[in-house]
């Protein structure tokens, strides 16, 4: 024990240790705490090595749920190491149900792929989401069992969510509250919360907290153009807003998505057109939004003053 480095894992991470030790380490065999273990192995998934990815898998597979959540929760974790980790992770759902923090960090991760993002979403429906509507149903179902009341003379006009700025002290109270929240807590708070709370919630850096907020039945258009226009949302956010068609539908949501610079090229160069001429204009010399989006704006305007 005595003849390993104090910095082998900082050497298996740079790559700068034999094929015959990151073999060991595929295997589990090299002397490092659990944690550490996991997050060599991680490297060597990293690594690409077709030989030695299938066992580096297998060994993963089989650490325990802790040792995973002190890893990925481990400051020294890298980006490029969790990132082959995602698929392992979230098709081991019941991991993820055992270790909420590890969900915290996993969907936080920026380099996410489209499948994960895609799984995340099926995560997000079957183990949260499904459940808050199921309580709804039974609210509902008890609620239609009850002894009817007086009908009212008039039908009650449907509740509408005051719009109104929070103060610095209700953001600070917000904040501090939403702080101290697991991400379990947050994704309810997302689907349930009043107004101030989803819109503070979508900014959230965990994409099952955010998408729960665009997933919530309180979340109408009015809502959807505000965070459309919002600049510290994701891309994920923005673009998943461009995916619903009823919210496309209304012009302020898809002119607010054009104009936001965080919005993904791919969504905003296929909106341009749809644009009216006056904000094609405008969108034709906006130092805000991506080069390519002013030249399809410019093309556009220049095409029909031909």
């Amino acid at each position: 024990m005595s003849s390993v480095p104090d910095d082998l894992l900082a050497q298996i991470e740079s790559g700068e240790v034999s094929a015959q030790i990151l073999e060991f380490v595929a295997r589990g065999l090299v002397p490092l705490p659990a944690e550490e273990l996991v997050r060599a192995v991680a490297s060597v998934i990293a690594g690409g090595d077709a030989a030695l990815a299938p066992t580096a898998e297998a060994t993963f597979r089989a650490f325990d749920a802790g040792s995973v959540r002190a890893a990925v929760l481990t400051k020294g974790i890298r980006p490029e190491q969790i990132g082959p980790l995602q698929d392992i992770i979230i098709t081991n759902q019941v991991r993820l149900l055992e270790a909420p923090l590890i969900v915290e960090r996993l969907f936080e991760n920026p380099r996410l792929s489209a499948e994960i993002r895609r799984r995340a979403d099926e995560f997000l429906e079957e183990f949260f989401l499904k459940k808050e509507r199921e309580k709804d149903e039974a609210a509902a179902a008890a609620a239609a069992a009850a002894p009817s009341a007086p009908e009212p003379e008039a039908p009650a006009a449907p509740e509408v969510e005051e719009e109104r700025e929070l103060s610095e002290d209700e953001k600070k109270s917000l904040f501090a509250r939403v702080s101290v929240m697991s991400v379990v807590q947050r994704i309810r708070l997302a689907y349930r919360g009043n107004k101030e709370e989803r819109m503070f919630l979508v900014q959230d850096r965990n994409r099952l907290v955010s998408a729960a907020v665009l997933k919530s039945p309180k979340t109408r258009e009015a809502d959807a153009e505000t965070i459309a226009n919002m600049k510290s949302v994701s891309e994920d956010v923005l673009r998943t807003i461009a995916f619903r068609r009823d919210w496309m539908r209304h012009y302020g949501i898809l002119r607010a998505l054009v104009r936001n610079p965080r919005s993904p090229i791919d969504v905003t160069l296929g909106l341009v057109i749809k644009l009216n001429a006056k904000d094609m204009k405008l969108l034709s010399s906006d130092r805000n939004v991506p080069e390519a989006v002013r030249a399809s704006a410019r093309r556009e305007v220049a095409r029909k003053e031909s």
